[in-house]
């Protein structure tokens, strides 16, 4: 089995279209196939209420969109079913013997798709096929066995919920704990500290170390799941 980690841009998808005017974010988890549809089961999680609805109404507006239903909505989030007709892409990918085998994320006009493929040449096919209506850059390509594949299914649930609680933390939140990790705060030893990040900032020690430990409470005990998981 091959499975590949693709950052598409399709021209005739309503997500991508959507995402590229508005601040919104499409996670999607679920699919259901049909000769001539398939429905999205997943989320649309916006800056607020109103670029929500916003978004909402976009989609609405597409042209190969059938309709949206709530499953549920809080604020800014909701949990939708979403019937679409086929994009040219993933015509390609079906008709080469393609399937879905992880959720889907769309953002700023481009989506990243977990792809699989039986054999190399359903790959080379797919990719050709691709080529001609879409622009897209492979991320990642892996063969893995039935056992690798088993794993990702086990984690799939729980990685979804880590993925939330990454795009739920703040912009502050976020920006800190990429550059502590990225300059190697949690190294041994450590490579920058508080004092630096804090300069690097222009905010107090206190404020990074507060929003330090506030993305690691949302983050860590999803990945404290996936450790249990492993050690079952």
């Amino acid at each position: 089995m091959y499975v590949l980690t693709i950052d598409m841009l399709q021209y005739d998808c309503p997500f991508v279209n959507t995402s590229d005017d508005l601040d919104v974010f499409y996670f999607g988890t679920y699919w259901d196939f049909s000769p001539s549809s398939f429905i999205i089961r997943g989320y649309i999680i916006s800056k607020d209420s109103d670029e929500l609805q916003n978004a909402i109404q976009a989609l609405q507006t597409q042209p190969k969109f059938h309709r949206l239903d709530f499953l549920s909505k809080e604020r800014n989030k909701a949990s939708v079913r979403v019937e679409i007709d086929y994009t040219d892409a993933m015509k390609a990918i079906r008709k080469n013997r393609g399937y879905i085998v992880g959720p889907f994320h769309v953002r700023n006009g481009s989506e990243l798709w977990q792809v699989g493929f039986d054999t190399k040449d359903d790959v080379e096919n797919a990719l050709r096929d691709l080529e001609e209506n879409n622009q897209f850059v492979i991320r990642n390509q892996n063969r893995i066995t039935v056992e690798d594949f088993s794993r990702i299914i086990s984690y799939s649930s729980v990685l979804a919920d880590l993925m939330r609680a990454i795009d739920e933390l703040t912009l502050t939140e976020k920006s800190i704990l990429k550059a502590a990790i990225r300059h190697g705060f949690y190294e041994d030893p450590r490579k920058i500290n508080i004092t630096k990040l804090a300069r690097e900032f222009g905010i107090s020690k206190a404020g990074i170390s507060k929003n330090i430990r506030r993305a690691e409470k949302k983050v860590l005990s999803h990945i404290e799941r996936i450790i249990s998981i492993r050690h079952e």
